[in-house]
């Protein structure tokens, strides 16, 4: 996947999709779906237009993928092309005509637009689907919008899915994506509580503080460690029973393997909900815990084969 960042100009004839795209999740990809077959149809080149940054709803919600993990994804959908701009001051006070001049016809040479019907663009979201249809008749590129995708009765949308997130409920927010919710980063060194527990933990460091946490407990996942697959009971919280209460820690355990991952990048996948976080008033305790949420992980997995979990 070729990655064009803004200024530059792309010469080729161009078939555009806009968004933010945060998780890639199902309406996304069928939207981007879409934008491959009327690019075949029209001999034009499909481009995926995204945002490094987005300041507006950085300041409302956190976001179900760092920019890392949306290009990862998108590229593991097959885009070819991603053109990504930084929504800064300037960028944010351009009205809708200023941005179908300079960011689709002069940089993009744009021949068809395809967004969802709700698309909003301009400053202060002055510009709808209709204004885009207009300025596509005065600058000679088409436009289709597309209808929302809904799932159990549900739209499908980022804000759903966020939510679904962070109460925990990971199963269907994994419906609604569409794969695996995932996050990824560097194993670092801990404390050594779950080695001197018995149960060694790789904790997983993550850096952008605006990425989304799912809600604090304990998780069956999947680790992926340069492509292999491993069998994981995460803790997601502050290990309550020692009060270590300065960050949230992703804590896995990985069943039947004895690697050194310190330092080394790991792919978290989250499959299913155990239960919440608990303060136990004996290490005993907890430890026996840990053992009956080994023993969950290795039963689920038995009926579930590791292999066989959609992850993207």
């Amino acid at each position: 996947m070729e990655i064009l960042k803004s200024p530059l100009i792309f010469s080729k004839k161009s078939a555009i999709t806009i968004g933010l795209f945060d998780g890639v999740h199902l309406g996304h990809r069928k939207l981007i779906e879409h934008l491959f077959e009327y690019s075949a149809k029209r001999h034009l080149t499909p481009v995926v237009y995204t945002f490094t940054n987005h300041p507006v709803k950085e300041n409302r919600r956190k976001f179900i993928t760092t920019l890392e993990e949306r290009l990862y994804l998108l590229e593991k959908i097959g885009v070819e092309y991603v053109y990504l701009t930084n929504l800064d001051k300037n960028f944010m006070q351009m009205l809708p005509e200023e941005f179908v001049k300079r960011e689709l016809v002069e940089r993009l040479n744009t021949h068809l637009v395809i967004v969802g019907k709700n698309f909003r663009f301009g400053f202060k979201k002055s510009g709808d689907i209709s204004t885009l249809m207009e300025l596509g008749n005065y600058f000679n590129f088409d436009v289709i919008a597309e209808d929302e995708i809904n799932l159990k009765g549900k739209s499908i949308s980022s804000s759903l899915i966020h939510d679904l997130i962070k109460e925990g409920l990971v199963e269907s927010a994994n419906e609604f994506l569409g794969h695996t919710y995932f996050m990824q980063g560097i194993i670092n060194k801990g404390k050594g509580v779950g080695r001197h527990l018995g149960f060694p933990t790789a904790n997983l460091t993550y850096e952008n503080g605006n990425k989304l946490l799912p809600k604090n407990g304990v998780y069956i996942t999947i680790g992926n460690y340069n492509g292999m697959l491993l069998k994981g009971v995460t803790n997601v919280g502050f290990n309550p029973t020692f009060e270590d209460k300065k960050r949230i820690k992703i804590e896995s355990h990985f069943l039947d393997v004895n690697y050194d991952f310190y330092g080394k990048f790991l792919r978290l996948y989250f499959i299913k909900r155990l239960r919440d976080e608990i303060k136990f008033e004996k290490v005993q305790d907890l430890r026996n815990q840990v053992m009956s949420d080994i023993e969950e992980t290795r039963s689920f997995f038995l009926k579930n084969p590791i292999e066989k979990i959609p992850l993207i």
